[in-house]
């Protein structure tokens, strides 16, 4: 008999303390880091660079999750569009 083994790989997270919340007409901004970006695996020269923000409501927990979404992944969720 063959054993499957499963790798959980350990969470990473990173604390990048409290940001002010920036205010610009009706709007509030808040500013990350390059290196958040960097880490991420994307490309900062990149012009088109955007992120997807999501409200979270799980439980009694409420938090905003915010995930880059790359040139390079983009082209790759349209390569898969295509094939579907």
């Amino acid at each position: 008999m063959s054993q499957k083994t499963i790798k959980k790989s350990a969470e990473s997270i990173t604390d990048f303390g409290n940001r002010q919340l920036n205010q610009q007409n009706f709007s509030r901004t808040v500013v990350l880091p390059k290196t958040a970006l960097q880490n991420c695996g994307c490309n900062l020269d990149d012009k088109d660079l955007k992120v997807n923000v999501t409200l979270v409501q799980k439980d009694d927990e409420k938090f905003i999750k915010v995930t880059p979404v790359c040139k390079e992944q983009t082209e790759d969720e349209k390569k898969k569009e295509k094939k579907e």
